[in-house]
């Protein structure tokens, strides 16, 4: 099938606009929506890719059809499906390639990182795509991205805080070269805020309590309610954990519950499983978050 090249490139336009839409609209989606969307969008872009196009406009296509994907990984797993935000992580990974889109190539890593630390239990496989992320795309948004998931999982594997503390560093310095990004996905930038709270979760999980709770402190300040209710929602639930790592109990479970709230407008399963564990810990220390336990199940995107 042979279409006009002004057709397809204003096809490629409209869906980059509805990319950048939906990336705004990021933190006030809920998951399973995004992941509808966004499938429309890689179904409209699997079917452009079939057409005969010039070699400049099909690699612009296919470009466009790996950042679908590395969203859409992103999206299935906040909708708790971490085998089918592998799948798509994986294939974004092999079109971004393919192109020499080196950002999305480090993003799909960052990705399938996470997935492979937290969903699949594998830390030393989650700490090398963390690690060949960075490298893929050193000087971009997406190596912070990268630095801080793996500050997280040297916390998660106790490892030594000042090597924390010396990712996040460069971390800082990264971001002190690139502008300020928008509230939501970190498509083509990175939030202000961003750093700060997942800087700040780490610190707190590798138990540096004071600066962890300083950082996030800072980030719950820069993020709007209004245009951020699910990032604002992680931060509550970091400084919750930051709260029950110090036995402030009564604190913990007045965060966990402002995050939950928070969620309502974007449930997503990472949030609803952070809350439940949070509720074992402080069982453990004999307080009753039964009524908290069971709204985070209700609201529980699966």
């Amino acid at each position: 099938m042979s279409i006009p090249t002004t057709d397809s490139r204003t096809a490629l336009e409209e869906v980059e606009s509805a990319l950048r839409t939906l990336a705004r609209r990021w933190e006030t989606t809920p998951p399973a929506e995004l992941v509808s969307r966004l499938s429309g969008l890689a179904h409209h872009a699997r079917t452009i890719g079939r057409w005969r196009l010039g070699e400049a406009l099909r690699r612009d296509w296919a470009r466009a059809h790996g950042r679908i994907l590395v969203m859409t990984a992103v999206a299935q797993g906040d909708a708790g499906l971490p085998a089918r935000a592998t799948a798509s992580a994986r294939s974004a990974l092999v079109l971004a390639r393919h192109v020499g889109d080196s950002t999305t190539v480090a993003h799909a890593r960052v990705a399938l990182a996470e997935l492979a630390a937290y969903a699949f239990e594998s830390t030393d496989d989650g700490l090398l795509l963390a690690r060949s992320a960075r490298a893929t795309a050193p000087h971009s948004h997406t190596a912070i991205l990268a630095i801080t998931t793996e500050a997280h999982i040297m916390a998660a594997r106790n490892m030594p805080v000042a090597g924390i503390v010396e990712r996040l560093r460069a971390a800082d310095a990264i971001a002190a070269t690139l502008p300020a990004g928008t509230p939501g996905y970190s498509l083509d930038g990175i939030h202000p805020a961003y750093l700060p709270t997942f800087g700040g979760a780490a610190l707190v999980a590798a138990g540096s309590l004071a600066e962890g709770e300083r950082l996030l402190d800072e980030a719950a300040g820069l993020f709007d309610r209004s245009r951020a209710s699910g990032a604002l929602a992680a931060v509550r639930l970091y400084q919750a954990s930051a709260a029950m790592r110090g036995r402030d109990l009564e604190r913990a479970q007045m965060l966990a519950t402002t995050a939950l709230a928070a969620s309502a407008v974007r449930p997503s399963s990472w949030l609803s499983n952070g809350i439940l564990t949070l509720a074992q810990r402080a069982r453990r220390q004999g307080a009753d978050w039964s009524g908290l336990v069971v709204q985070a199940k209700e609201w529980s995107p699966l």
